[in-house]
C-alpha cells in the first residue's frame, strides 16, 4: 500500500542518516569505495587521460558531477584550462560566497561591488581593502554611490571618507548635523572642526563652496566675539575664496601690526579701485573776436551855425521800434528866472527786438538847424553864488597848563 512504501522511504532515510552519523564519528572506520575505471563515464575520462586529451576529460568530469576530479585533472594542463574549470566550477556551485571568492580569485571587483549585497557593505568593504590594492579609493566611491541611490548617508559617509572624497563627505554632514544642546553655534562649530580634520587627512586644498561658506560664518562668529587670531587661522585654510575676502581685509586691517607677525603679507583688497578725481582739462584757446566795424560819417559844419570842425559822430544806435521816424525836437531852453520849468513826457515803452548781429544805422545827414523864428533864448542868467560861512575870530592858542609835581 501506499502507506507501507511511505513507511519504508523514512526508514531507508533514517539509516543512511545513521550511517553517515557514524562516519563523521568514527572517520577511521570509513572505508574507501573502489570505482571501477573501465565502464561507464569513467571509461571515456581514463581514455581521454591516456591519450592526453585532458581538455575532454575535464569537460566529462563536469557533465558527470565530478567537480574534485575535474579541478584535479585542469590543474595540470595550463593556465587556460584551469581558469576554465575555475569558473565552471564556481557557476555550478550557485553560491553567493564562492562567487565572492571567485570574484576576489579573477580580480573582478567591480562585478564584485556591482553585485554584493548591500546588507553586508562592510565585508565587501574589507574585502576591497584587502585585495583591490590601488583601486581601493575607487571602488570604496562605487560603493558609497551604491548606498547613497539607497538612502543610507551614514553608511555612505564612511565609504567616502574611504575614498578620501572631501565635497561629498563634507556635503552629507551639513545635510545630516543637528543642533548640539540645541544650539545652531554649537552645531556650526562641530561640523567645521570634523570638516579641518578631514581636509588635513585627505590634503584637499581645492576650492569647495560648502566647505568655504561654513569656515566664513564660523569665522564671523569668533571675530564679532573678539577672537580674531582663531578667525583669521580658520580664514587661511579657505583657498581661492573671494567670499571671505571682506572679512579677511577687516580682520587684518582691526591689528595690522599683529595680522602682519602672524599671518605675513596683507590680504587682497576686496574691492575694485576707482579714480574718482576730476580731471581739470583746459580749455581751448580761443581767438579774439574782431569787433563790427561800423562806418563813420564826417559832417561838415554849415556856416553861420557853428565854428570849427564838426565832431565825429559816433555810430547810432539801433532805432527803437515804436519810434516814429522824424526830425529832432527842439532843445529844451535853460531853465531861468522868467521861463518855467516844465519835464517833458517820457516816451512810451518799447522792448529792443533782440538780433544777432545789429545792422549799421542809417547816417541821418547833417544836424538840423534850430528854428529862427521863436523867442531868443537870451544871455545866460548869472546864478546867484552860495553864502560863506561867518567869520569866528582869530582861533585861540592853546597853552597847555603845567604837569603837578609831587614832591
Amino acid at each position: 500500500n501506499t502507506e507501507q512504501k511511505k513507511q519504508e522511504e523514512m526508514e531507508r532515510e533514517q539509516k543512511k542518516l545513521a550511517e553517515q552519523a557514524m562516519e563523521i564519528a568514527n572517520p577511521s572506520t570509513v572505508v574507501a569505495k573502489a570505482t571501477d575505471w573501465g565502464a561507464g563515464p569513467e571509461a571515456i575520462i581514463k581514455q581521454s587521460i591516456m591519450v592526453g586529451n585532458l581538455t575532454a576529460a575535464v569537460e566529462c568530469c563536469f557533465k558527470h558531477g565530478k567537480m574534485a576530479e575535474a579541478l584535479l585533472l585542469a590543474s595540470g594542463g595550463g593556465t587556460t584550462l584551469w581558469t576554465r574549470a575555475r569558473d565552471e566550477f564556481l557557476r555550478l556551485q550557485g553560491d553567493s560566497f564562492l562567487s565572492t571568492v571567485g570574484n576576489i580569485m579573477t580580480n573582478d571587483f567591480d562585478k564584485l561591488v556591482a553585485s554584493s549585497n548591500l546588507a553586508n557593505w562592510k565585508e565587501t568593504l574589507a574585502i576591497i581593502a584587502t585585495y583591490s590594492a590601488e583601486r581601493y579609493e575607487e571602488l570604496c566611491g562605487k560603493l558609497a554611490d551604491r548606498l547613497d541611490e539607497s538612502f543610507d548617508p551614514r553608511s555612505a559617509m564612511i565609504c567616502h571618507i574611504c575614498a578620501k572624497n572631501f565635497p561629498k563627505t563634507v556635503g552629507i554632514w551639513a545635510a545630516t548635523h543637528v543642533g548640539s544642546q540645541g544650539s545652531q553655534k554649537l552645531a556650526l562649530q562641530d561640523l567645521v572642526e570634523k570638516m579641518t580634520v578631514l581636509q588635513e587627512a585627505t590634503k584637499f586644498h581645492q576650492p569647495d563652496t560648502l566647505f568655504n561658506a561654513k569656515v566664513t560664518q564660523y569665522a564671523e562668529i569668533l571675530a564679532n566675539s573678539g577672537r580674531l587670531t582663531a578667525a583669521m587661522r580658520y580664514l587661511t585654510l579657505l583657498t581661492d575664496d573671494t567670499s571671505s575676502a571682506i572679512l579677511r581685509d577687516r580682520i587684518y586691517n582691526s591689528a595690522p601690526m599683529e595680522m602682519s607677525q602672524k599671518f605675513g603679507r596683507p590680504p587682497a583688497f576686496p574691492f575694485e579701485s576707482t579714480d574718482v578725481r576730476i580731471m581739470h582739462q583746459q580749455p581751448p584757446a580761443q581767438q579774439p573776436q574782431q569787433p563790427l566795424q561800423q562806418p563813420q560819417h564826417m559832417h561838415a559844419p554849415q556856416a553861420g551855425h557853428f565854428s570849427g570842425a564838426a565832431p565825429v559822430q559816433p555810430p547810432a544806435a539801433p532805432k527803437p521800434v515804436g519810434m516814429a521816424p522824424g526830425p529832432m525836437p527842439p532843445r529844451p531852453a535853460f531853465p531861468g528866472p522868467s521861463h518855467p520849468t516844465t519835464a517833458p513826457a517820457p516816451a512810451p515803452y518799447a522792448p529792443a527786438v533782440p538780433s544777432a548781429v545789429a545792422p549799421p544805422a542809417p547816417s541821418l545827414g547833417p544836424a538840423p538847424r534850430l528854428p529862427t523864428g521863436g523867442p531868443a533864448l537870451g544871455p545866460t542868467p548869472n546864478l546867484p553864488t552860495a553864502p560863506r560861512p561867518p567869520n569866528m575870530g582869530p582861533t585861540p592858542a592853546y597853552n597847555p597848563a603845567p604837569a603837578p609835581s609831587f614832591h
